[in-house]
């Protein structure tokens, strides 16, 4: 394949994966605005980060039809035109329902561009998958950062509203739609069958892993709704409380390459688990407790620990199976079942918050999720383990 083509599609895997977070980490810098503006409730405001979660878990098994229907490249153009269109409506929002439906839209949209993603890389790279499986993943977490840290200075300066400042994204959104259809245009090449994905008759081990899954992204969707309007309660301006939305995302990068080489260098997969998940425990434990003291330093603990666990949770599939095809079938349930669990994470925050009027209950609980994500790591993988001839330690 020409140097140019992969090079395209190299770039054009980055520009996707910068627009796969941005609809939902530009929600809560600005959601108490939001929701004073629109007269709804903490629980409508936890809505807009859950459903797009849940769609992106009920939509996952669908994606693969896309891919068969209209291709890799031209599936990926419509899940693009599909978050453009729903991220673009914020800006007419007025009636509280409608913005429930482009969160609905962003979901979907990104839920074919998650898992159509890795068949790209697999299909272009198949000699540098884990390098381009950690670009991308560095891309969802730039584009998370510079959503969650721009949308409050771009509200103030586009519109004086929320509106403007959330529906922006819809921009690159285009772009990268526009860039895809450039490389389809390009391939010339009708859509080809996958592999079907079929539910693995190891009932036990789908379970546990999507439940390692399940309980770390309850608790980053939790983090990412509420956190910056935990200390927006606590006096902080919106552009201030959106920052550490920003550092956390930034060294989600950080956590995440180093996880993958010392994992990958000393094979202790269950040490690596445990290890980021007490990480991420211990700053919730501290943004419950003490949330002032050293906010900054909060932040950094939250994006190490919530990158690591993240990173690695996506490695099991991959180490425990002996082929390609059943790593992504296990895979393929592993984000159904576990984007499903995460979408209750900002629903019970929102609950707990509204029970108890603050927040210490609930980062409690969501420290105490990452407590239990420490504790079945090890079955986690032994059990998915047994299955395979050479499972990891």
């Amino acid at each position: 394949m020409p140097r140019r083509l992969l090079l395209l599609v190299g770039v054009a895997s980055f520009v996707l994966a910068l627009n796969l977070r941005m609809g939902i980490s530009s929600v809560g810098p600005v959601l108490p605005r939001v929701v004073h503006d629109l007269g709804a409730g903490l629980v409508y405001g936890s809505l807009l980060t859950t459903l797009p979660v849940v769609m992106m878990g009920l939509m996952s098994p669908w994606s693969a039809r896309l891919a068969v229907r209209w291709g890799l490249e031209w599936s990926i153009v419509g899940a693009l035109l599909v978050i453009t269109v729903a991220v673009g409506l914020r800006l007419w929002t007025d009636n509280p329902w409608l913005l429930l439906v482009t969160a609905l839209g962003l979901g979907a949209g990104i839920a074919a561009g998650n898992t159509i993603l890795p068949a790209v890389v697999g299909t272009y790279f198949p000699a540098y998958t884990a390098l381009m499986t950690g670009m991308y993943t560095v891309g969802m977490n730039i584009g998370a950062g510079a959503a969650a840290y721009g949308t409050p200075r771009l509200a103030d300066q586009l519109s004086s509203t929320w509106r403007g400042g959330l529906a922006v994204w819809a921009i690159p959104a285009l772009l990268a739609a526009g860039l895809w259809a450039i490389v389809a245009l390009r391939v010339h090449r009708p859509p080809r069958a996958l592999a079907a994905i079929r539910t693995s008759g190891r009932s036990r081990q789908v379970a546990l892993v999507a439940l390692l899954f399940g309980l770390q992204s309850m608790t980053y969707y939790g983090v990412l709704a509420w956190l910056a309007p935990l200390y927006e309660e606590r006096g902080w301006a919106a552009d201030r409380a959106g920052l550490l939305i920003s550092i956390l995302t930034g060294t989600q990068i950080v956590g995440s390459l180093a996880a993958a080489v010392v994992v990958q260098r000393t094979g202790r997969l269950v040490g690596g688990l445990r290890l980021a998940a007490v990480t991420f425990g211990a700053a919730l434990l501290l943004v419950a407790l003490t949330p002032t003291s050293a906010p900054w330093l909060w932040a950094v603990a939250l994006g190490l620990g919530s990158g690591a666990i993240f990173t690695l949770a996506l490695t099991v599939p991959l180490q425990v199976t002996d082929s390609v095809d059943a790593g992504r079938q296990l895979t393929s349930r592993m984000l159904c079942y576990g984007y499903l669990m995460a979408a209750t994470g900002p629903l019970i925050v929102s609950v707990l918050r509204s029970a108890s009027g603050g927040f210490v209950v609930a980062f409690l609980l969501l420290a105490g999720l990452c407590a239990a994500a420490s504790m079945i790591a090890r079955s986690v993988v032994h059990s998915a383990a047994l299955t395979s001839p050479h499972g990891p330690e």
